[in-house]
């Protein structure tokens, strides 16, 4: 299964870190790939659930990448001419620590 990407984001991994801005708690979200930390977003404790959607936020590039190998690898199980089911475990794994990154298990 390939897909075509017409546009691009910036790497992950990414980084919520709290922080206060200009008299508001909040979480700053940064990329986390290389030498430098990439600002990408910033929610304020004026957003409802600003801590929840922070992780979210910085969830996204390992979300994405797990369930773009989930889907790739399951669909090559199922058709019979991927890797074993094992791999496929492994993937799910990946899945679910991107699940468990978002809602802040980690």
């Amino acid at each position: 299964m390939k897909t075509e990407t017409t546009h691009t984001h910036t790497q992950g991994p990414w980084k919520a870190h709290p922080a206060f801005f200009f008299g508001h708690d909040s979480f700053q979200i940064t990329g986390t790939n290389g030498d430098s930390s990439p600002f990408l977003c910033r929610l304020t404790d004026d957003t409802p659930n600003f801590e929840a959607n922070a992780r979210l936020i910085a969830a996204c590039p390992d979300l994405l990448a797990a369930l773009k190998s989930l889907v790739f690898e399951a669909s090559h199980f199922v058709h019979g001419n991927g890797k074993n089911g094992t791999f496929v475990a492994n993937e799910l794994k990946n899945a679910i620590a991107a699940i468990s990154k978002a809602e802040g298990n980690v």
